[in-house]
């Protein structure tokens, strides 16, 4: 007589822990690449020759090609509106500088006056901010 051992039934692998844990890791990075906030108005910068690396500033103004200016985050409604903003800026932090990131086809005639409308208002130091190019030969 020919016994056999009996064979167990083979075990199936949960794979539901790792699906769970696979959607958290997913979540996570999604919501870490998202915690920076947009603009309050589209900025596309123009490109740069030359490389200058700048540090995280005090004051960031925004100017879009319709000419329209956000000084840090908020939209201002008139020239008027931004010399008195940025004077009581500089009024309380005299040794704050700018960075004023313009769009690349922004009127040039209104980034100058709103330089100027700046300049009005206190500011000593302000760094145009462009995105880098291709150093030219």
């Amino acid at each position: 007589m020919k016994i056999t051992a009996a064979r167990r039934p083979r075990e199936l692998v949960n794979i539901t822990p790792l699906i769970d844990v696979v959607f958290i890791l997913l979540v996570f990075f999604m919501l870490a690449g998202a915690i920076e906030k947009p603009d309050e108005i589209e900025v596309t910068p123009p490109i740069s020759e030359t490389e200058l690396a700048s540090a995280e500033e005090d004051v960031v103004i925004l100017i879009g090609t319709d000419g329209s200016v956000a000084f840090q985050g908020q939209v201002m409604p008139s020239d008027a509106e931004l010399v008195r903003t940025a004077t009581v800026w500089f009024a309380v932090r005299p040794d704050s500088s700018i960075q004023l990131k313009a769009d690349a086809d922004a009127d040039a005639a209104r980034v100058i006056e709103v330089m100027e409308l700046l300049r009005e208002a206190g500011a000593q130091y302000l760094v145009l901010l462009t995105v880098g190019g291709a150093p030219s030969e």
